[in-house]
């Protein structure tokens, strides 16, 4: 009997609803979009949801062969230091903390990580940087996406592993209304949109890190070859 070859085991964030109906109304319910999990099974890996509830050590970490951070709603600024404004989603202290903590295990245990449009955010702040807090009126020349999925055209660092999956420009699907305004850390931006707004950011040492400002998982074709870059890095680690 042939042996059949394990597939990666990728940690995938999600949130908490509360359930709206039914028999268990009011209830907490784990929450992330069906579309992550599918399009990491279609690129062959095993999702594996992980939600606050849950606390990860870095040796539990480290035993995943990748982590996706998803999107979701804005981070909480008090982490940061900077006050709430009026155009700032309800925020999620808890998964915040979660999943700043699980990026940060990921980057001691040396998982390669990728990070969806909040999922993004993270990374930046867990690594010192600072974000727009409202897309257009902080950055103008920015087209309004915050409404609606959007197609937007992002520009990419041909030094990149990023370019390595979609070329030096394509088009992507963004539905985001805070974006990077600063990085720090290990982080270096490798993708713009045409206003100037970083859309996509990689760890310039250490393991492998890609955060992007739009969402691969609904992309068809194009956001496929992000979730088998992952897979690509996990196989150059070893």
């Amino acid at each position: 009997m042939a042996q059949r070859t394990r597939r990666p085991l990728i940690g995938v964030t999600a949130g908490t609803r509360t359930m709206m109906s039914g028999a268990w109304a009011g209830h907490e319910a784990v929450a992330v979009n069906e579309h992550y999990a599918r399009a990491l099974r279609q690129a062959g890996a095993r999702p594996v949801v992980s939600a606050p509830q849950d606390e990860w050590s870095v040796e539990e970490v480290a035993e995943l062969d990748g982590l996706v951070l998803t999107g979701g709603t804005d981070l909480d600024p008090a982490a940061w230091g900077e006050d709430a404004l009026a155009t700032d989603m309800t925020p999620d202290p808890e998964r915040d903390a979660f999943e700043t903590a699980l990026y940060r295990a990921a980057r001691e245990a040396g998982v390669p990580v990728l990070g969806i449009c909040r999922g993004l955010q993270i990374i930046v702040i867990a690594e010192g940087g600072a974000l727009h807090r409202h897309l257009p009126a902080d950055l103008p020349q920015h087209p309004v996406t915050g409404l609606r999925p959007t197609t937007v055209r992002a520009e990419v660092d041909a030094a990149s592993d990023l370019a390595l999956a979609l070329g030096t420009s394509a088009e992507v699907t963004a539905f985001h209304h805070q974006g990077v305004r600063a990085v720090s850390g290990q982080l270096r931006i490798v993708a713009r949109h045409a206003s100037g707004l970083p859309l996509a950011v990689e760890a310039a040492s250490g393991s492998s890190v890609l955060g992007v400002q739009w969402h691969p998982e609904i992309d068809g074709e194009r956001g496929a070859a992000l979730f088998e870059s992952l897979l690509t890095a996990i196989r150059h680690r070893g």
